[in-house]
């Protein structure tokens, strides 16, 4: 079904009689809390407090017209104004609309003009190449777990509050499981952590009985870091708070330092998820050309090594264009074809269409995906090949550096038939406040149920060896997915007048595209930046709870910057971008 039957605007009242007006107000109502329906429904009596003039919009057309399936023109970064809110979700949607244009036989993303990504090279120290598609479906790097890193580069996870919590891993013993000394001077491992009724951690051995633990000064248990983990000497004891967090629904132990302790190995990322039609959830990561190039000039030190932010004028664009012009055979580029869209970081999801219930709505790639061979019981995937495959995008992060925004604008958008909405708040046309309540149950692609009061607790991470294992010897497959902050905001004061305008361009955007353009069927869930500052709490603006439901499934409640932060480029795999100072440049 077409999104914009359900996001029209509202016809005009004061030629209608009584009994039409009170009928037009029954079928608001009736589109704002159909469930059967299962997409995400826009409330028609949004104000428009964030749009884009029809002018501006048939302008964003490289014919000047919107058409069905149109080339989008880039966003302006290098002359952008971030003078409203709605100027950083406009430069979003158009952003959106640029990489996903039809182009030949493929997409503006499938094009040279994006470089893929690979996945860190255990072999290597964890190191990534980049690539330029030489023919749209020529991806390589397709994988299927969502690796979250801190702004260290070290692993985090989020607590029940939506607080972010790097990881720290204790040693452990023969079965994998925390390895600790108990009262008696005895090696005792840990099956799971449970809370005791004065919220002190109790520890439970693979009986399930409690441990009589070896206790520190503070009264929590002691236990020693294993060899090589990041935050603490190798086998010094961790300083533990007497106390537990709840991380996807499961008591963890806390450090005095903030840190959680990762009881089971993959708890902390690389989670796995699963659509309803039984695809994998596969991730795609991509850098624009001016980024790749940037990254080779910085590194190889043709361009000033005091460049410690991302480009945001035109003298480090021309740098960087240098470095193209100069850069020897067959990497050789005379000019970017869209140089002003400064550097920008893409990642997506995709399922397989196979099975999808309507894969017309959806915008699809053909290209190989990894193959899995069941284990018996079914809690373990092997990885067994690859295979060819049509993948429908479902989500996708559009990140870019602006004039003004070297911490650049962070949007994320998602398929209108995801998962179901939490309440949420709004102003309507007339300025009264609303609420738009929860979705209920229906066809979602990743929840059978209506929306849930809390986040879904993870079912399948990576295990050794790149398998896909059962988290807490759970069997292979699916769990319902709730979107808690639909708009990005959470439930503060703010949050009304900032889903107001992401809900009003959304609805701009969806009006103006012509029927039939697939993409009418995404939307922007919110987008994030700074003050042009390093992330540090307080600066940040926008949807600031801002998560995708397909990339920050068990992370919700959380934001972009809750583990991009630290210094604008980064190094070793931590900063703004976790893949800059992991990356090799294109060429010495």
């Amino acid at each position: 079904m077409n999104i914009d039957r359900l996001s029209g605007g509202t016809p005009n009242t004061r030629t209608l009689g009584k009994t039409a007006t009170h009928s037009l107000a029954a079928l608001a109502l009736l589109l704002i809390t159909q469930p059967a329906r299962a997409q995400t429904t826009l409330p028609p009596d949004v104000a428009p407090s964030c749009t884009v003039p029809a002018a501006d919009f048939n302008r964003w057309f490289a014919t000047g017209n919107a058409a069905k399936d149109g080339i989008v023109l880039p966003a302006d970064s290098l002359s952008f104004t971030g003078d409203s809110a709605c100027a950083f979700y406009r430069w979003s949607q158009q952003m959106f609309l640029w990489v996903t244009s039809p182009l030949g036989t493929g997409h503006v993303f499938e094009t040279p003009q994006f470089y893929e990504v690979s996945p860190p090279d255990p072999q290597n120290g964890g190191a990534r190449t980049l690539r330029a598609p030489t023919a749209p479906g020529q991806f390589l790097s397709f994988a299927s777990s969502i690796s979250l890193v801190g702004d260290k580069g070290q692993e985090v996870v989020f607590d029940s509050t939506g607080k972010v919590h790097n990881v720290v891993r204790p040693e452990t013993g023969s079965t994998g499981r925390i390895a600790l000394l108990n009262a008696a001077n005895q090696l005792a491992e840990v099956k799971r952590v449970v809370t005791a009724q004065d919220g002190k951690p109790l520890l439970l051995d693979k009986t399930d009985r409690v441990i009589d633990i070896k206790a520190a000064p503070s009264g929590a248990p002691e236990l020693r870091n294993e060899s090589g983990a990041l935050r603490d000497t190798s086998g010094a004891i961790i300083d533990l708070l007497p106390k537990t967090v709840l991380v996807n629904g499961r008591p963890a132990l806390v450090t005095t330092a903030g840190a959680v302790i990762d009881t089971e190995q993959g708890q902390a990322d690389k989670s796995v998820l699963m659509a309803r039609n039984k695809s994998l959830v596969y991730y795609l990561l991509q850098v624009n050309d001016v980024l790749a190039y940037f990254k080779t000039g910085v590194q190889d030190a043709k361009i000033s090594p005091t460049q410690t932010e991302f480009p945001t004028s035109q003298d480090i664009l021309d740098k960087i264009t240098t470095v193209a012009r100069q850069a020897p055979a067959p990497h050789t580029k005379q000019q970017f074809p869209d140089s002003n869209t400064l550097t920008m970081e893409l990642k997506s999801s995709w399922v397989e269409t196979t099975d999808l219930a309507n894969p017309g709505d959806y915008i699809t790639i053909n290209t190989t995906v990894p193959t899995y061979t069941q284990s018996a019981d079914n809690k373990t995937l092997t990885p067994a090949g690859t295979k060819p495959a049509k993948l429908a995008l479902v989500g996708l992060h559009v990140v870019g550096s602006t004039n003004g925004h070297p911490e650049m604008i962070w949007a994320t958008f998602e398929h209108v038939n995801n998962a179901p909405n939490q309440q949420y708040t709004y102003t309507t046309a007339s300025g009264a406040p609303a609420t738009k309540p929860a979705d209920g149950a229906g066809s979602w692609l990743f929840s059978a149920a209506g929306a849930s009061d809390s986040p879904p607790a993870q079912r399948m991470t990576v295990g050794a060896n790149n398998t896909i294992v059962g988290a807490n010897g759970q069997t292979i497959g699916l769990v319902d997915i709730t979107r808690i902050n639909p708009w990005g905001s959470d439930s503060g004061s703010a949050s009304a007048d900032t889903n107001t305008q992401v809900i009003s361009i959304n609805k701009s955007i969806i009006e103006q595209l012509a029927t039939g353009d697939v993409r009418k069927n995404y939307i922007l869930v919110g987008a994030i930046w700074t003050d042009g500052k390093p992330p540090g709490g307080s600066n940040l603006l926008g949807t600031i709870a801002i998560s995708n439901s397909t990339m920050e499934t068990f992370q919700q409640p959380g934001n972009c910057f809750d583990c991009h932060g630290g210094n604008m480029l980064g190094s070793g795999g931590g900063g703004l971008s976790h893949i800059w100072g992991k990356t090799s440049p294109l060429f010495p």
